[in-house]
């Protein structure tokens, strides 16, 4: 009987390391390098599709990560979160600041952060249909970068926790 009651906490033992294992395998960030740029991001989302290598040689690069959470109607919907590299517009082109912007978008609004020691400026707008959030980190005088969500309001804590988190964990290496 006591051999009995030893292989059994045995058993018990080894199926609770075992969920263990699998729950710590399961949980976690993932990460992202690529050229000069480096951030982790949730498991739980996962790359979509990547453009260019995120070095000074290149004209644009992206990075688009995607995940699904239950909509209101009981479907998956997707977020997103994109991030991208592009040299700032030299010569006489003029586009749009992030003032000009604002006021052409309705429920928006814009804040000056930090993000890795970085001068950032984040724009949100959020509308009872989608709810979006854009940050641009300026290098220097030549190169920015952009991350950005798009996502349902219902999905909204999840996406702005895992943008938070990419904001957070964002180095140029």
């Amino acid at each position: 009987m006591e051999r009995k009651n030893i292989i059994m906490a045995g058993v018990v033992i080894l199926v609770i390391l075992l969920a263990f294992i699998i729950a710590m395998s399961l949980s976690g960030n993932n990460s992202f390098q690529n050229g000069q740029l480096y951030f982790e991001y949730p498991r739980a989302w996962s790359q979509d599709h990547v453009i260019g290598n995120f070095s000074n040689d290149t004209i644009y690069s992206e990075v688009t990560l995607k995940s699904s959470f239950p909509g209101t109607n009981g479907q998956d919907q997707p977020a997103f979160i994109i991030m991208n590299m592009q040299p700032k517009s030299q010569g006489l082109i003029n586009t749009p600041n992030a003032t000009s912007l604002v006021t052409n978008t309705s429920n928006s609004s814009q804040v000056s952060v930090g993000v890795s020691n970085l001068t950032a400026i984040q724009i949100g707008s959020y509308s009872p249909n989608i709810a979006q959030k854009t940050t641009v980190i300026e290098k220097n005088n030549y190169y920015y970068y952009t991350v950005e969500y798009i996502c349902l309001p219902s999905s909204l804590n999840q996406t702005e926790e895992a943008y938070n988190q990419i904001l957070k964990t964002f180095r140029i290496v």
